[in-house]
């Protein structure tokens, strides 16, 4: 007995540092960093001070691995600002907590899972397509394992491990209400951000990162600066803030209590502030497929009339009247307009020039060889010098025409289902919420002709949420009643 009241007396979990064995450990951390500091520099200190903050997060993590998969969604939003202050890999915290999510999936039994709920089609072509990528790895045209590694995280990897992750553990709806919640936070972060610069001016890090690091030629026009917040540029900056723009006014559509339609209707106009003021031309295609997405999902003819006529009306704005010019934001918008564009004429050429090298290339010229990566591990060559501009190209030049008609088809699966899907739904506010991701979808697939908005970030990661979200809100729709809004 006395033993058992000892045991129970003594400290447990965070108790412990409160001893002196406890104040030795800390103390002793800090001086070991303070000479890596010293000797090492500055990252060697701080990835010792990390150690009991990453033991925490593995605790954390271990119990509860939702928090790693919603952890994704944050780095996809702060890692570009970051880096800009402390340098590092900020990109592979995606991939960290993603693998440590599946590994107590896997093997903590304490977290109970129902691995039927992963059997559906959603995953099945998710995994499809990156066992495809995983084939690449042996094309005798790309840039190795290593290039291979990095390019295809977001192209395929990501969406292979968030989707089942989805379908296994958040199944009630109050996951995908915190969703909403999540990135309508983050993203209003980022318009203010972004307002700050636009205002105030950049401060010391994110104008080292324009000048000292040449982004400047593409973020400051005519003395003008594209806003970019604390995203990777401002075209990934405009392209979620107008896919915000589009999902908010959709939920200010739904069948909501005056308050919570306001709230949206708030927050589209907010957004669609921040999308102008990124004077990003590409971002013009989201709110336009995916309002015709929205559109075509409802079967309202009149509204759908009136939308139609409402872009049509916007259109004819831009393309055939100098109303607003003024404003520089709208004039770079009414360049993407004009068929005369020399940033059009130079796309089309670089197609070409993919088009020729790759004539005998049907599976690509391997993943990793275009763009950034390509750029960075074999920056002498054709792929790494050539503009791929569109994601489609970029999947065309890099997997070859086996895997872009493999790449349409499981796209043009997911978007024909996922409308089946929502049209046969019963209740308003559960179509409501599908159409708003659906149509975020869209809306990012059609930019995509222009610009990588799938494999950008934030976009990427929360479009891997919004699929399969679609698809659980359409299971319970089939048995859930029609709750109070």
């Amino acid at each position: 007995m006395e033993i058992n009241k000892a045991i129970l007396k003594a400290p447990q979990g965070s108790e412990k540092m409160n001893t002196s064995l406890g104040w030795v450990l800390i103390i002793a951390i800090i001086g070991v960093s303070a000479v890596l500091f010293k000797v090492l520099g500055l990252l060697a200190g701080f990835a010792l001070l990390a150690l009991p903050i990453g033991a925490v997060v593995l605790s954390i993590l271990w119990n509860k691995p939702k928090f790693g998969v919603w952890g994704t969604i944050v780095i996809s939003f702060l890692s570009a600002g970051i880096a800009r202050y402390v340098p590092g890999p900020w990109g592979l915290s995606v991939d960290i907590l993603l693998a440590l999510s599946w590994l107590t999936v896997i093997l903590n039994k304490r977290v109970r899972v129902n691995w039927k709920f992963a059997k559906n089609d959603i995953v099945t072509v998710s995994v499809i397509w990156f066992a495809y990528l995983t084939l690449e790895i042996v094309n005798p045209a790309g840039n190795g394992l290593v290039a291979w590694f990095y390019a295809m995280r977001g192209i395929g990897f990501y969406q292979a491990l968030t989707v089942p992750l989805i379908f296994l553990l958040f199944r009630e709806e109050k996951d995908l209400i915190k969703f909403f919640n999540v990135i309508i936070a983050f993203s209003l972060l980022g318009t203010i951000w972004g307002f700050k610069q636009q205002l105030l001016g950049v401060d010391a890090a994110e104008h080292h990162w324009l000048y000292a690091e040449n982004h400047h030629e593409e973020h400051v026009l005519h003395g003008v600066l594209r806003v970019f917040s604390y995203y990777s540029d401002a075209g990934a900056f405009g392209s979620s803030q107008a896919m915000m723009s589009l999902m908010c006014a959709i939920l200010f559509l739904g069948p909501f209590k005056t308050v919570k339609k306001t709230k949206y209707l708030i927050l589209a106009v907010v957004f669609l502030l921040g999308f102008a003021i990124s004077g990003t031309r590409g971002a013009l295609a989201v709110p336009l497929g995916g309002g015709i997405a929205y559109l075509i999902l409802i079967k309202n003819f009149k509204i759908l009339m009136a939308g139609f006529s409402g872009m049509v009306l916007v259109f004819v704005i831009l393309k055939y009247t100098f109303m607003f010019q003024g404003v520089e934001q709208v004039r770079r918008m009414r360049t993407a307009l004009d068929p005369n564009n020399k940033s059009l004429s130079v796309r089309h050429d670089n197609q070409k020039i993919f088009a020729r090298y790759i004539a005998d290339k049907p599976f690509g010229a391997g993943i990793g060889t275009a763009g950034f990566w390509g750029a960075r591990f074999n920056p002498t060559s054709l792929m790494a010098n050539t503009a791929t501009d569109s994601w489609f190209t970029k999947i065309w030049a890099e997997t070859g025409i086996v895997g872009f008609t493999l790449h349409l088809m499981i796209v043009g699966f997911i978007l024909g289902k996922g409308a089946h899907k929502i049209m046969n739904m019963r209740l308003e506010k559960n179509r409501t919420y599908a159409s708003a991701l659906y149509a975020m979808f869209a809306g990012a697939l059609l930019a995509s002709y222009g610009n990588q908005v799938l494999i950008q970030m934030p976009t990427g990661i929360l479009l891997n949420f919004a699929l399969p979200f679609i698809f659980l809100i359409a299971e319970r729709d089939r048995t859930e009643e029609n709750p109070p809004v």
